[in-house]
C-alpha cells in the first residue's frame, strides 16, 4: 500500500483578532486556522480569519471540494472565518463541522449564531455547500476512515475547549490552543501528546508575563517545551500569538525556545510541515 503524505500547513496562527500591519508581515496576523492534508483527505483545524485564505487556495482545484473542520471551541478568533470561507458557498462541495455543545446551546447552533441577520448577511444555512454538524466531547475517539484516527481531550480555558490529536500510519499531530497551564506539567495532556510527531501548543504568553493575565485561559513558550519535553513528543510549533507581538519578538522568542527545544519553531503563515 502507498504511504499518504501526512502534510500540515498554518494559515492562521495569531490568538484574540486579526492584526495585520508592518509588524506582523514574517508571522502573520490572521487567528487560528490549521490545515492538515493526509493524502487526498482534508481536515482544518479551527476556522478564524486564517480560513479565508485557505478558501481560495482550495477554489484552485477543479473539483468539488470536501473536508472535515475540527473547532476547539467557539470564542470568536476561531469561528470568525467561517462566514468568508469560500469553498462553503458552492452547491456540491461538503463540510463535515466537529465541535462541542455547550450548557444551553448545540455546537450547530453556535456556529449559526455569528451568520444571523443581526450580525450577517448571509445565514449559514444559505452558503451552498453541503454542512453537517456533529458533536464531539473530551475524551472522544473516531476512527475517520482510511485508518485516521482522532481523538480529543479538554483544555484548561474559560468556557471550555477541545484539543485534538490526528493518527495515521505511525505518525500524529496534537492541535493545542487554548489552554492554560497548571503548576506541573497536565498529565492529561502529557498522556494526550505521548511520543506525538507533531505538537502545536498555545504559547500566548512568555513567562514573565503570564502572571499579568492568570485565568485568562492561555499558556507559555517555556510550558509549551515541558509539555514536549515530558511527552517526548518530536518537535514543537509555538502558536496563537499574542495579538501585539511583533515579527521581532517572535524572533527572539523563537531562538530563545529553540535554545531550550532545538526542534522548536514558531508558527507563521505558509509554514508547511511534512510528517
Amino acid at each position: 500500500m502507498t504511504k499518504k503524505s501526512f502534510e500540515v500547513t498554518f494559515w492562521g496562527v495569531r490568538g484574540s483578532l486579526p492584526v495585520p500591519g508592518p509588524h506582523t508581515i514574517k508571522y502573520g496576523g490572521n487567528t487560528s486556522c490549521v490545515q492538515v492534508q493526509i493524502g487526498q483527505r482534508l481536515f482544518i483545524m479551527d476556522a478564524g480569519t486564517g480560513i479565508h485564505h485557505l478558501g481560495q487556495h482550495l477554489l484552485k482545484s477543479p473539483s468539488q471540494i470536501s473536508g472535515e473542520i475540527f473547532i476547539s471551541h467557539t470564542h470568536w478568533d476561531h469561528i470568525q472565518g467561517f462566514p468568508f470561507f469560500a469553498p462553503a458557498f458552492i452547491k456540491g462541495n461538503r463540510f463535515v463541522l466537529y465541535g462541542q455543545s455547550k450548557v444551553n446551546s448545540t455546537f450547530a447552533d453556535l456556529m449559526r449564531g455569528q451568520m444571523t441577520y443581526q450580525h450577517f448577511p448571509v445565514s449559514l444555512g444559505e452558503m451552498g455547500a453541503s454542512i453537517e454538524f456533529h458533536e464531539l466531547d473530551s475524551g472522544s475517539k473516531l476512527d475517520l476512515g482510511e485508518q485516521i484516527r482522532l481523538r480529543t481531550v479538554h483544555t484548561n480555558h474559560p468556557n471550555g475547549s477541545l484539543a485534538y490529536r490526528l493518527d495515521y500510519d505511525g505518525r500524529s499531530c496534537c492541535y493545542i490552543t487554548d489552554t492554560e497551564h497548571y503548576s506541573c506539567v497536565d498529565p492529561r495532556l502529557k498522556a494526550f501528546c505521548e511520543e506525538t510527531d507533531l505538537m502545536i501548543y498555545d504559547s500566548n504568553y512568555t513567562d514573565e508575563e503570564y502572571p499579568r493575565f492568570l485565568g485568562y485561559g492561555h499558556s507559555t513558550w517555556q510550558e509549551g517545551i515541558k509539555l514536549a519535553q515530558a511527552a517526548g513528543a518530536k518537535k514543537l510549533v509555538l502558536f496563537h500569538h499574542d495579538k501585539a507581538r511583533s515579527d521581532g519578538e517572535m524572533d527572539k522568542i523563537e531562538k530563545e525556545a529553540q535554545r531550550c527545544f532545538p526542534n522548536c519553531i514558531a508558527a507563521r503563515e505558509g509554514l508547511v510541515i511534512n510528517l
